[in-house]
C-alpha cells in the first residue's frame, strides 16, 4: 500500500474543498487534495458530459432525478454560475458571519448580473419579464460567476461546462491551490477516515493504481451532501446520512405561439419574492432544458424554436436520508407538495401571459440539484464544521446545512471555507495538539 503524508488533507475539490486547498496553501500549509472524479477536458460543453463528469442520481420515495458533479472541480463545472448570499438564517440563528468573506468573493470574482445587451439577444426571456410584470412579479437578472467578455450568449451550455473559460469554477481555485504548492490525487476514491485516539489521522483510498494511506493532522470532508455522509457513516460517526434535502425543482415546458432565440441562457432572471414565506424561487429555462423536447414543438407544426420554459425551485424539508452505500431515499411532505405546487402554477400563468399555448404544458417534476444536510450543524459538526465526535476532523460543503438555503448554495460554502482555513490555521499553531477535543470558540 502506497503511503502520503501531508498537513492537511482535503477529500473533494468542489467549491468547498477547492477554496480550502487555496487558502492553506497559502497560509503555507502543506495540503492534500483528493477527488474521486478525473480532470475534465474534451467533454466540457457537449451532451457527453452526461456520464463522464456528471453523475445523474435517482431518489427513492418520490419520482425524481438529481445530477451531481464528480470531476475536479465538482458541481461547480455543471452549475449555472449564480451566485446567492447566504441564508439569513446562519447569522442570526447559528452565530455564522459570513458578509466580510461573501464581500471579498464578490470582489475577487467580479460576481455580477450579465449585461443588458446579452437579454436584448433572448426575446422569450424579454416576454416572460414583461409578462411576469403584468401580474406584480419581478423577474429580475441574477448574479452570476460570469465574464461576459468571455461568454457567448447564444450558447446556454453552462450545465456541461463551459469550453470559453466564462464561467469561474471551482478548478480555478485548484490550480491555484497547486500553484502555492498543494497536491492533487484525481480519479481516487475515499472509502474511510483513519481514527486513532479520538482524532482523525487520515484517510485510507483507492486511486488507479492501488490503495493509498494518507496520513494528515487534520481532514477535511468537502465531498459534497452526497459524497461526505457516505465516508463518515462508513467511519462509524453517528448522525451522517439524516436529514437530506435536494432543492428541487419543477421544470414547465410549453409551445409558445412566438418563436424563442437561440442559446437563451437558463436561470438569468429569476423572482425572489416567494423565498421569505413559501421558500420557493421561479425562473426561466434556456436551451438545455428545452432541447429534448424541442421535437414536440415540431410534431404539433410549431418547429423546433417555440419551446418554452421556466423552473420552479424549492426549499424542501430536510426529511431524507442517504444510506453507506449511497443511495438515497427522499420522500416530500405535504408542505414541499403544496409549495411545489403553488410555485408550479404561478411558472404556467406567467408563461400563458407570454404567450404560451395552453393545451400543450408539460411538467418535469423533482429536478434535484443542491444535495445537503447530511452532516449538519449542531448534529455531526459545530459552528466551526469540526467533527462533535472526532477531533481535527472538519466538512466544508453543503452537507453542514441544517436545513435547505432554498437558493444556490456556492458563494455560501466558499465563505464557510474561507471562514474555516482561518480556524484551521489557528488550530494548526497551536502545539502540541490535545489528546482531547477541547471547545472552542467560533473564528468569524
Amino acid at each position: 500500500m502506497k503511503t502520503m503524508e501531508a498537513e492537511v488533507v482535503i477529500v473533494g475539490s468542489g467549491p468547498g474543498g477547492a477554496t480550502l486547498a487555496r487558502e492553506l496553501a497559502g497560509r503555507g500549509l502543506r495540503v492534500l487534495l483528493i477527488e474521486k472524479g478525473s480532470w475534465p477536458g474534451a467533454t466540457l460543453g457537449r451532451y457527453l458530459s452526461v456520464g463522464t463528469i456528471t453523475r445523474i442520481v435517482l431518489p427513492r420515495g418520490r419520482p425524481g432525478i438529481m445530477a451531481r458533479g464528480v470531476c475536479v472541480g465538482g458541481t461547480t463545472m455543471v452549475f449555472n454560475g449564480n451566485a446567492y448570499d447566504p441564508p439569513a438564517w446562519l447569522k442570526d440563528e447559528l452565530g455564522i458571519d459570513l458578509a466580510p468573506d461573501v464581500a471579498a468573493v464578490r470582489t475577487e470574482l467580479g460576481i455580477k448580473p450579465l449585461p443588458d445587451d446579452f437579454f436584448a439577444h433572448w426575446p422569450a426571456t424579454g416576454r416572460l419579464v414583461e409578462a411576469a410584470g403584468k401580474l406584480g412579479i419581478i423577474l429580475k437578472p441574477q448574479d452570476k460567476y460570469i465574464d461576459p467578455d468571455r461568454c457567448d450568449p447564444y450558447c446556454d451550455d453552462c450545465n456541461l461546462g463551459c469550453r470559453r473559460g466564462a464561467k469561474w469554477t471551482a478548478r480555478e481555485y485548484v490550480l491555484e491551490a497547486l500553484d502555492r504548492g498543494a497536491g492533487l490525487l484525481d480519479r481516487t476514491t475515499v472509502s474511510s477516515i483513519i481514527i486513532e485516539r479520538g482524532r482523525a489521522v487520515g484517510v485510507l483510498a483507492q486511486g488507479p493504481r492501488g490503495p493509498i494511506l494518507v496520513r494528515g493532522e487534520k481532514v477535511v470532508l468537502a465531498a459534497g451532501g452526497m459524497g461526505t455522509p457516505v465516508i463518515l457513516m462508513k467511519s462509524g460517526v453517528c448522525g451522517a446520512g439524516r436529514g437530506f434535502f435536494i432543492d428541487p425543482m419543477n421544470v414547465v415546458w410549453a409551445l409558445s405561439r412566438h418563436p424563442v432565440g437561440r442559446g437563451e441562457q437558463t436561470f438569468s432572471v429569476a423572482a425572489e419574492q416567494y423565498m421569505a414565506e413559501d421558500e420557493f424561487m421561479i425562473g426561466n429555462l434556456g436551451r438545455l432544458y428545452l432541447d429534448p423536447t424541442s421535437v414536440l414543438g415540431w410534431l404539433r407544426g410549431y418547429g423546433f424554436g417555440h419551446v418554452m420554459g421556466m423552473f420552479a425551485k424549492m426549499g424542501d424539508s430536510a426529511g431524507g436520508r442517504i444510506n453507506p452505500r449511497g443511495r438515497v431515499h427522499k420522500p416530500y411532505s405535504a408542505q414541499d407538495l403544496a409549495r411545489f405546487q403553488k410555485g408550479t402554477e404561478i411558472c404556467k400563468r406567467i408563461m400563458l401571459e407570454a404567450g404560451a399555448n395552453p393545451g400543450t404544458f408539460l411538467v418535469l417534476p423533482n429536478v434535484g440539484g443542491h444535495p445537503g444536510g447530511t452532516a449538519a450543524i449542531g448534529t455531526v459538526v459545530d459552528a466551526n464544521l469540526e467533527s462533535l465526535e472526532i477531533q481535527d476532523l472538519y466538512v466544508c460543503d453543503a452537507s453542514v446545512f441544517p436545513r435547505s438555503p432554498g437558493r444556490p448554495p456556492s458563494l455560501t460554502i466558499i465563505a464557510l471555507a474561507r471562514r474555516l482555513a482561518r480556524y484551521i490555521e489557528a488550530e494548526s499553531a497551536q502545539a502540541p495538539a490535545s489528546p482531547q477535543k477541547q471547545a472552542s470558540n467560533v473564528i468569524g
